[in-house]
């Protein structure tokens, strides 16, 4: 009897045994599918992550980019500003020089029609030119009575342009002149000029908004092969010199402005 209670005994708690033991290995089944799963999911995150972080890295590659253009288009949007401002400038001042020059021709309309002095843009700059038999005898440099009343009148319209200063320059053909007093043209047409500046001065110009040149023949106007040529080449040009506000800007080019056409011959 005892023994067959023992075997019972045995026998139970063999059962017991075994349905714990297939318990801890379905338990542990369940856990080894939980962590594969846990490790997919893992493996997915991580590829999500390296995903942002390439479209993250993307998105910084093309804001830095976007950052440059930006930079790149307020410099431009900034020399723009600068260039409409420079622009607007010398178109003030180009319209300034068009009065001054509508003005100076109204004012000496009488002496352009009798052909004493003409009144022109050439090369960008604004010339009253007065012809050399209207000033001058050939060769000499004593100014004639009807020169003297012509740059006495032209003097009183300069005067009236306030701010300007004035080169006077003298010119002639390309005919040698060789004299003791006048070795070369260069002398005769820089004494013209010194000739006409004092009378200038005497005429009431303030001495401080005049100069002379003399040119020779190097700037002609007309060809030397003719005696119509040689006469027009044979002048006095008196500059009206432009204002430092009204030049360019020494590291831009200056735009191309329409320029008044001539007045006189």
């Amino acid at each position: 009897m005892k023994k067959i209670l023992f075997s019972f005994l045995l026998l139970a708690a063999g059962c017991v045994s075994s349905g714990r033991y297939d318990a801890a290995v379905a338990e542990l089944d369940a856990c080894k599918e939980t962590g594969a799963k846990q490790k997919s999911s893992i493996a997915d995150l991580e590829k999500a992550k390296a995903e942002l972080q390439a479209t993250l890295d993307q998105v910084n590659a093309q804001l830095k980019e976007a950052n440059g253009q930006l930079e790149s288009l307020n410099a431009e949007k900034q020399k723009l500003e600068s260039d409409l401002t420079e622009l607007r400038r010398q178109e003030e001042a180009a319209r300034a020089s068009a009065a001054i020059f509508q003005d100076l021709v109204a004012k000496l309309k009488g002496m352009i029609d009798a052909g004493q002095l003409s009144v022109y843009i050439r090369n960008g700059r604004m010339l009253v030119k007065l012809p050399d038999n209207v000033l001058f005898d050939p060769g000499r440099t004593n100014i004639k009575a009807e020169g003297k009343e012509a740059i006495a009148q032209l003097t009183t319209a300069l005067q009236a342009i306030v701010g300007r200063k004035f080169q006077v320059a003298g010119h002639t053909d390309n005919t040698p002149i060789h004299t003791a007093k006048y070795p070369s043209n260069w002398e005769l047409s820089t004494a013209r000029a010194v000739v006409v500046v004092n009378f200038m001065i005497e005429s009431g110009m303030e001495p401080q908004r005049l100069s002379a040149a003399g040119f020779a023949d190097t700037d002609p106007v007309a060809t030397n092969d003719s005696p119509e040529g040689k006469a027009q080449n044979r002048r006095i040009e008196i500059e009206l010199l432009p204002n430092l506000e009204e030049l360019p800007k020494l590291d831009e080019p200056a735009p191309s402005q329409p320029a008044p056409q001539p007045a006189g011959s």
